[in-house]
Order: C-alpha cells, then sequence, then structure tokens
C-alpha cells in the first residue's frame, strides 16, 4: 500500500512539473530576467534614483507651516520700579495743577501677555548662494546612480557567463555521455562475442586473457557512463538554478552542432573597446568624477553661505492688549544670513588635501585594473586563438579515428582483427573524439570570457 501511493504521488509530481525547454538564447532572456541578483541590483538602482530626487531638493526653496500653542501657568507680568524725572519747563506747566514736585512714581505692575498663546507660522528658506556645494552634491548623487547602472550591467555580464559556462559544459558531458554510450554498446557486443570465440573456437588468436580485458574494459566504460550521466545532470541543475527556475521544473535543453568559427578580433581592437564596455572600468572612471565632486564640496568651506529667509505669522493671546495685542498679531519678516568661515583649524585645507589624495589613489587602482584586464584578455585571447587551431586539427583526427574504430569493429566480428586492435582503435576514438570536443568546449568557453571581460559580445559570429 505504501509503495502504490509513493508511485501515485510521484505520478502526480511528474504530471504536475513544468517543462521548460530552451536554446542558449533562451536561456540567458531568461537567467537575465528571473535571476535574484539582477533584480537586487535593479532595486539598488531605484534605491539611487530616489537619492538622486532627495538630492536635486536642495535646488528648491524650503517652506515651513508652524502651529505653535502654548500655556502659562499664568499671565506674564511686566514689572517696572523707579521713578520719572521731570524737565523743568514740564515741571513750570504742571505747577499751576498742585504738583510741586519733579519726579513721578514709575512703579508700574502689568500684564504684558496672556497665558494662552497660538500662533500660526509659515517659513521659507532658500540657499542662494553655497560656494558649490548644493551642486556638488546633486552630482555626485547622480553619478552614484550611474554606478548602479554599471552594477547592472556586471551583473548581467556574470549572469550571461554563467549561463554559458553551464550551457557549453552541458553540451560537452552530453556529447561525451552519446560517445562513450556508443563505445559501450560496441563493447558489450565484443565482450559477448569475444566469449562466444573462445567457447567455440576461432581463427583469430583469442584467449581467456582477450576475454577479461575486454570485460573488465567494458565495465569501466559502464562505470564511466554512469559518472558522466551524474555530471550531465548536475549541469542541468546548475544551468536551471542560475535560469531562476523553480525546483521541480523540468530543464530540456537543445543544441545543435554548428561550426565552429574563428574569431576575426585582434587584441588591441578587443583592449580598446573593453577601455569603453567594461563595467569594472567604467565603474572606477565614474568613481574618479565622483571624487572631484567631493573635492568641489570641501573647497565650498572656502566660500560664504548665504540663505534667505522669511515668515508671515499670525498670533492669537487670551490678552487682548500687552505685546500681543490687535495691532501686533499679524507680522512678517524678511531677511539675509551670510555665514563665512574665517578660520576652522585649517580643516578644510586638509579635508580637500585628503580628497585630491583619495583620488590619487583611485587613478593608481584604475591604472591597474585596466592592464589586469588588458592582460587577462590577453591570455584569453591567445587560449581562443591555439584553441581553434586544436579544434581544426583535432576535427581531421576524429574523422580518423571513427573511420578506424568502425573498421576495426567490423573486421572484429568477422575473425579479421584481433582483439588487441579492436580495443586500442575503441579507446582511441574516445580519446580523440574526447580531446576534441574539451577543445571545442574550452574554445567557446574562452570567446563567453573574453565578453565577460570586454563587457559586450564582441563579434556576431560567436
Amino acid at each position: 500500500m505504501f509503495k502504490n501511493l509513493v508511485l501515485v504521488s510521484l505520478l502526480v509530481g511528474s504530471l504536475c512539473a513544468n517543462e521548460v525547454s530552451v536554446n542558449l538564447d533562451k536561456a540567458i532572456e531568461t537567467a537575465l530576467k528571473n535571476n535574484a541578483l539582477n533584480r537586487i541590483s535593479k532595486l539598488n538602482l531605484d534605491i539611487a534614483k530616489a537619492q538622486y530626487e532627495q538630492a536635486l531638493s536642495a535646488n528648491y526653496p524650503s517652506i515651513d507651516a508652524i502651529l505653535y500653542v502654548n500655556r502659562d501657568s499664568k499671565d506674564t507680568i511686566y514689572q517696572q520700579r523707579g521713578e520719572f524725572n521731570l524737565p523743568a519747563d514740564m515741571v513750570a506747566l504742571l505747577t499751576p495743577f498742585g504738583l510741586s514736585s519733579t519726579t513721578i512714581n514709575a512703579d508700574i505692575d502689568t500684564i504684558a501677555k496672556g497665558r494662552d498663546t497660538i500662533r500660526g507660522q509659515v517659513e521659507v528658506n532658500y540657499p542662494i548662494f553655497t560656494g558649490g556645494k548644493i551642486s556638488a552634491i546633486i552630482e555626485q548623487a547622480r553619478l552614484n546612480k550611474e554606478v548602479k547602472k554599471q552594477a547592472i550591467v556586471r551583473e548581467k555580464a556574470n549572469v550571461v557567463y554563467d549561463i554559458k559556462k553551464y550551457f557549453y559544459g552541458y553540451i560537452l558531458t552530453n556529447e561525451l555521455y552519446t560517445l562513450i554510450e556508443s563505445i559501450y554498446k560496441n563493447m558489450e557486443f565484443s565482450r559477448d562475442i569475444t566469449k562466444e570465440f573462445l567457447e567455440n573456437g576461432t581463427e583469430l588468436k583469442i584467449n581467456r586473457s582477450d576475454y577479461l580485458n575486454i570485460k573488465l574494459l567494458t565495465s569501466m566504460i559502464k562505470s564511466a557512463l554512469s559518472t558522466i550521466e551524474l555530471n550531465k545532470e548536475m549541469l542541468r541543475s546548475a544551468l536551471a538554478n542560475t535560469m531562476g527556475l523553480k525546483h521541480d521544473d523540468v530543464l530540456k535543453i537543445e543544441y545543435n552542432q554548428q561550426e565552429i568559427l574563428k574569431s576575426n578580433r585582434q587584441l588591441q581592437d578587443l583592449v580598446k573597446k573593453a577601455s569603453s564596455l567594461n563595467p569594472e572600468i567604467n565603474t572606477i572612471n565614474i568613481a574618479l568624477k565622483i571624487k572631484d565632486e567631493q573635492i568641489k564640496e570641501s573647497k565650498s568651506d572656502y566660500y560664504p553661505m548665504v540663505n534667505l529667509f522669511g515668515n508671515v505669522s499670525h498670533t492669537y493671546n487670551s490678552y487682548e492688549y500687552g505685546y500681543l495685542n490687535e495691532d501686533d498679531e499679524n507680522r512678517w519678516s524678511l531677511g539675509l544670513a551670510v555665514k563665512m568661515s574665517l578660520f576652522n583649524g585649517f580643516k578644510t585645507t586638509n579635508e580637500v588635501m585628503e580628497k585630491k589624495l583619495d583620488k590619487k589613489v583611485m587613478n593608481e587602482q584604475k591604472l591597474l585594473l585596466e592592464e589586469g584586464i588588458a592582460l587577462q584578455l590577453k591570455n584569453e585571447f591567445l587560449k581562443s586563438s591555439i584553441g581553434y587551431e586544436q579544434v581544426q586539427t583535432l576535427k581531421d583526427a576524429v574523422n580518423t579515428a571513427i573511420e578506424s574504430s568502425d573498421m576495426n569493429f567490423k573486421g572484429y566480428q568477422y575473425e579479421m582483427v584481433e582483439a588487441e586492435d579492436l580495443v586500442k582503435s575503441q579507446l582511441m576514438e574516445v580519446y580523440v573524439k574526447s580531446a576534441y570536443l574539451k577543445s571545442v568546449h574550452d574554445y567557446m568557453l574562452s570567446l563567453a570570457t573574453i565578453d565577460k571581460l570586454v563587457g559586450s559580445k564582441v563579434d556576431e559570429n560567436f
């Protein structure tokens, strides 16, 4: 009963699984659409765009509305103590009215402001001149957005390279599997016919050692076949994972054996193209521009900061007189603020020096990066050039090995070829064709590496 349930569940799983058939172009397209790292890079670009928009806000005036509500423990009392000294001419005028003193008592206790206050105010601030600080910050935010774009390009290049690596690896293992499977069938037949020759007699010089050697080789080939099949499935799984497929999707890989084309590019052309397209080089070029803007930002402290400000307010107070009376409840003000650092202990000078030194360090890093990429391109260019020649050489050897293997296999059936010659021809076919397939794989992978280093597809024939 349990076994039946397991079989039913496996059958249902296979029916629900989604079969995905892809060639190389389709695999790359799907991976670029589904790859998680690529999606993260795009989200980082969206963040950089939002930061750029935030930086642009510094170009506009800030307008703030403020509501102020306050209740004090008691009214604000204005107190004054002392005397007023009257001038002589006023004393003379007031003498007929009974005033004989030249001073008047000035002791006063009066309400200056009620305990309840409500004020509504609108404030405006606008930086007129900042010594280039705002423009430098905005440009840094814009350049940071470009850095994130290069990160997307770099991640796409990595995804494309990984897809090609797994795809070419699958082709290699699949072709090897087909080859080994064919040889295994031949050796399996040869093992059986050798046993028959040994038991029934033949004109060939067959002994038990020949039979055991063929039997052992057949078993070893079968073991190798299992290993290659496992590698093929692992590469299929790696390709599906890079494409972003679900774990239960069934990936079917399609490819056609086409003529291997030789690269028609020169090394200097590749290096020149990489200097303008490689995302790593472009990123460090953008970073150098950011350093320039950071230097400008630091230098802005040498200049005054000029800010225009203003406000409009309406105030209500629980006491209708005092200094918040009806005539003073509506007020406005407009002003200009200028701030300039006269001395800050050489802080600005050293900040500018720091940023300039940072740029020099990055320039040195750029030279190392360019030289490193050029060296990698040179190595891959040489590998691809030699690899292409190996492919062409081995192509003829493969045809010869196949012809020899077929001839010996047929000759052995008709007792015209010795067992030793049969084994040698079969092994030679495996060796030569495996070397050919490996050369094709390495050549194509070398071209894929060149594409990655340059930053784009360098030749449509690739």
